[in-house]
């Protein structure tokens, strides 16, 4: 399979995932050029070969990408995104037609008055203030924040042209699964 794990920040997702699927090639990056030079080194460190690490935009993957990729991983990061609505469409855009994504968010609902009977949420909003809309605003973007919910992220991925029997959530405690399947 080829993986590509968008806003992979330290790597740790990759470099897990790479180490058990060995006959897979993962393609990872992020925004963060200092940080994907850590990661090369630790690859090197670790011996992995199915694994290349790019400085990259998820907002703005590349064209030679599309229809490449048989599996996306996708981290607790599209609400950090500036334009998180341009990254959805990427995602099909560079997903094979058989292909699966599973994004990972915090699991939040879009409507307030029902979040702040969370008792963590006092602790989520501080964060999503604080770091996720700050991150956002700093480089233009829509400044979402965590605290986006799901439904605001299930209608922006059917904004971004996912259809509704291709995204499936399932809800843990503290995080949102998103499944996305291309065509199904």
């Amino acid at each position: 399979l080829e993986v590509l794990e968008p806003g992979c920040g330290a790597g740790r997702h990759t470099f897990a995932v790479a180490k058990h699927f060995p006959n897979s090639t993962f393609t990872a990056f992020d925004i963060d050029a200092e940080q994907i030079e850590k990661n090369k080194i630790k690859c090197l460190e670790l011996g992995l070969k199915n694994v290349t690490f790019l400085v990259a935009d998820f907002c703005a993957m590349p064209q030679e990408w599309n229809g490449r990729f048989d599996y996306l991983m996708i981290y607790d990061c599209m609400h950090d995104l500036p334009h998180p609505a341009q990254a959805m469409a990427g995602l099909k855009r560079v997903l094979k037609d058989d292909g699966l994504v599973t994004m990972m968010d915090i699991n939040t609902t879009s409507h307030m008055p029902t979040q702040v009977k969370d008792p963590m949420s006092a602790v989520e909003y501080n964060i999503s203030l604080h770091h996720c809309m700050s991150v956002s605003l700093a480089s233009g973007g829509v400044g979402l924040g965590s605290c986006w919910g799901v439904e605001l992220a299930v209608s922006m991925l059917q904004d971004a042209g996912w259809a509704e029997d291709e995204i499936r959530v399932t809800k843990e405690e503290m995080h949102a699964i998103f499944v996305l399947t291309k065509g199904k």
